[in-house]
């Protein structure tokens, strides 16, 4: 490894400043041609934790939904000139252009690329569509922005901290703009005293496209904070603090507060805090028409619920969260996907307290696959997390769930992985302000034919020097085997990658993801292989959008919330990946001013070779038909697990 390290830093260095183009080589020696097996002791099998020992539950309960219509409630007051007004780094392609382009034989160029001529590779991953999806000064969210994307027919919606805007998908062009306050409106009662924030507080949102239905699938918490005698409102993050702070800071949380003391302030409260998953179906293919929504509260519910989760199968729409009440847990719920699609009373069965009792470190932001044709009452069903190590941690955990509606079974399975620890913050030119990488936790889980594909941040040192940077760990897990098969570490020495999301469909496999470093502002890029590509290495990369300024929006922080997770989606009709992620854009904001320094996004729609990608309609592809459905139908085909360079 010392070798291929020094060819890196001699093929890196020759470039000057900022995240270019014609650094591409040298990020494909740095980090796509070096893959580390995660397999700890070798192989070892996993360990298997029945029912009853993982968690609490199932526990039933049932709810009640209405219906709100996008189209009406779009949110159009100030939002037509925002676009017209040049402080994005692009503005959305339009028909012809695209068309244009198509016709010249540019299909898949970046643009980019332009001064750095032509890429000839058939099996060079290629963006074919882009432009900036919502930024920070067309919402009222803040940081971090939470981009989610999620492809259907003809359309995407991208959801961000505050609303859900619907793109025209080849256009670029914005139809219309939701705020999820009103997505949520009909299912949301106002609290006996009226709301902390003058408004109900919906944040953290998730999107997914059901390929098997043809509905969009939105999700995200509602919080209400508590109150105290005096009339003081409890922040998130003395809520976070009272419950002993995330998984490794001590019983005691960052305050030195311990449990008594965290009780008698509860105790001291007027009103206690409480959260719920709100969750909304288009009832559709059109997401600008009618959505079926719904608020679910956990069962326990006094305390904040953050971080939200969404999955689904064939039967179910899964949610799990973060709960920080007395103390810091893991719950789920899975609901009655068909009710809710129909509009009608869903039945949730709810798990508490997850926790895998074979690994030490516990476990934290539960991820649900997305997995729309199988699983369900017929299969199996997937959810994984990597433990929270302290200091590092070498297992993630596997979590099965049968017969999700009417008789749940849930199991837990320890996955040796190689040993990992918490990233460092990420470095950014002109500044000492650093940007934050996350952590260890999964952003996102896919199911493709009987693979789990998963990725996160971890402390990578490059080098041997004991200088550590921030990298990305990925991962595909057979779930007959319940074992690593392959994965690697993507990177480079002396730059930050982070927050990568990633999905798995057919024979390719894309990440999407951040990059900063001390030459390097603010960066959306993608990665990828395809299935006969050597294993444990990723193909080839490419940079979406180059940032164009360090990121600062004041408020005396060292470090700045960059997003907490990213989008990708895979397109129903072509097989295509859709993507977006921030990036910081040309525009610097002095930290005392009143305005923000404002981060942009940018949607871009990737492949690998030509881009025609394949019709997915009618089940063609890993997601669909293909799907083994459950692990006695599995076991008795041969093939199992196998790929193309077995």
């Amino acid at each position: 490894m010392d070798g291929k390290n020094s060819d890196r830093e001699s093929e890196a260095n020759t470039t000057d400043s900022g995240f270019r183009l014609n650094r591409r080589r040298a990020i494909q020696l740095a980090g796509l041609g070096i893959g580390s097996v995660a397999m700890s002791g070798g192989g070892s099998a996993a360990e298997t934790t029945e029912e009853g020992d993982c968690a609490e539950g199932p526990f039933e309960r049932t709810y009640s939904g209405g219906t709100v219509n996008f189209g009406r409630i779009a949110s159009r007051s100030g939002r037509t000139g925002m676009k017209g007004q040049s402080t994005a780094a692009g503005e959305p392609a339009s028909k012809r252009e695209i068309e244009a382009s198509r016709a010249h034989g540019q299909h898949g160029r970046h643009r980019h690329d332009q001064k750095h001529g032509w890429w000839d590779d058939d099996d060079e991953l290629s963006i074919l569509t882009e432009y900036d999806g919502v930024n920070a000064e067309q919402t009222s969210g803040g940081v971090p922005s939470d981009s989610q994307i999620a492809a259907g027919y003809g359309k995407v919606i991208h959801a961000v901290n505050t609303q859900v805007a619907v793109f025209d998908k080849r256009s670029g062009h914005e139809e219309l703009s939701v705020q999820l306050n009103d997505i949520f409106a009909p299912v949301i009662d106002e609290p006996e005293g009226g709301y902390a924030y003058g408004e109900p507080f919906v944040f953290d949102p998730r999107a997914r496209y059901d390929r098997r239905e043809n509905r969009y699938v939105v999700a995200a918490v509602q919080y209400e904070p508590g109150i105290t005698e005096n009339g003081e409102l409890v922040t998130r993050e003395e809520m976070e603090e009272r419950a002993g702070g995330e998984p490794g800071e001590g019983e005691d949380g960052e305050d030195g507060e311990g449990e008594d003391d965290a009780e008698s302030e509860a105790e001291a409260l007027a009103r206690p805090p409480r959260g719920w998953w709100v969750v909304a179906v288009s009832e559709t293919p059109n997401p600008n028409g009618k959505w079926n929504v719904y608020r679910i509260p956990p069962l326990d519910n006094e305390g904040l619920v953050d971080y939200p989760t969404l999955g689904l199968d064939r039967d179910a729409i899964y949610l799990a969260q973060n709960f920080f009440g007395d103390a810091v847990s893991v719950t789920m719920v899975a609901l009655d996907k068909e009710a809710i699609y129909r509009g009608r009373t869903t039945t949730g069965n709810h798990f508490t307290d997850l926790d895998n009792p074979n690994v030490e470190q516990d476990d934290f932001t539960l991820q649900p696959a997305l997995q729309p044709s199988s699983g369900g009452r017929r299969g199996t069903f997937y959810l994984l997390d990597s433990t929270f190590p302290d200091p590092t941690a070498s297992a993630l955990t596997m979590w099965e769930l049968t017969d999700p509606l009417d008789d749940p079974t849930l199991e837990c399975h320890t996955v040796p992985v190689e040993e990992f620890s918490y990233p460092p913050t990420a470095e950014q030119p002109d500044s000492d302000k650093r940007i934050d990488t996350l952590g260890t936790r999964q952003m996102n889980l896919d199911y493709n034919d009987g693979s789990l594909w998963t990725a996160h941040t971890i402390a990578y040192d490059w080098n041997g020097d004991g200088e550590t940077v921030a990298a990305i760990k990925w991962y595909e897990v057979d779930t007959r085997t319940r074992q690593v098969v392959q994965s690697g570490v993507y990177g480079e020495p002396g730059t930050s990658y982070f927050i990568p999301t990633i999905q798995s469909d057919d024979d390719t496999t894309v990440i999407t993801h951040n990059v900063s470093g001390p030459d390097t502002f603010p960066s959306m890029a993608v990665a990828g292989r395809t299935e006969g590509y050597e294993r444990n290495k990723l193909e080839d990369s490419v940079v979406v959008e180059e940032g164009k300024s360090h990121y600062d929006y004041g408020e005396g922080e060292e470090v700045m919330r960059w997003g907490d997770y990213n989008g990708i989606s895979v397109d129903p009709h072509t097989g295509t990946f859709w993507t977006v992620s921030q990036y910081s854009p040309d525009i610097d904001i002095d930290p005392a001013a009143e305005e923000r320094d404002p981060y942009h996004t940018r949607i871009a729609e990737v492949t690998f070779g030509d881009g025609r990608g394949h019709d997915h309609h009618g089940g063609h592809g890993g997601h669909h038909h293909g799907d083994r459905d459950d692990r006695d139908h599995d076991r008795g085909h041969d093939g199992h697990g196998r790929h193309r360079w077995d």
